[in-house]
């Protein structure tokens, strides 16, 4: 009888502890496939807000590059700077581009403006140079 009840008790015990064992492991694989979710949403999340901090960067030194142009007499067409970025997060320009007439005669100026200002050798593109 002795034996019966512990048999019989260990198997009760065992019922018991199965579903308990298999709910716990379905509240992790579910809490794990939850958090990769997020870690897969907050990825996209940065890579679209980076992307918005380039584009705002790259705005805001196109009409940096402007103004100083202007300020000295020269209006261009357009200004096109080209931004990187590299491995470590950092924003580098890596090409400053400068629209203008074809009778503008300032090229020395405007290169000699840009450098001074943000460091890099513009190429500078003149009507003609578009239309060839």
């Amino acid at each position: 009888k002795r034996v019966l009840n512990l048999v019989l008790g260990a198997f009760v015990i065992c019922s018991l502890i199965f579903p308990v064992r298999a709910a716990v492991n379905g509240i992790k694989s579910g809490y794990d496939e939850m958090t990769q979710n997020y870690e897969a949403v907050a990825t996209i999340d940065e890579a679209a807000y980076n992307a918005q901090i380039v584009a705002q960067t790259r705005k805001n030194l196109e009409q940096t590059l402007t103004a100083i142009l202007n300020q000295n007499g020269i209006y261009p067409q357009k200004t096109e700077i080209i931004l990187s970025v590299q491995n470590d997060n950092s924003i580098i320009i890596s090409q400053a581009r400068i629209y203008i007439d074809k009778g503008c005669t300032q090229t020395g100026l405007i290169s000699q403006l840009t450098i001074q200002s943000f460091g890099i050798e513009p190429n500078i593109i003149t009507e003609q140079d578009e239309n060839d």
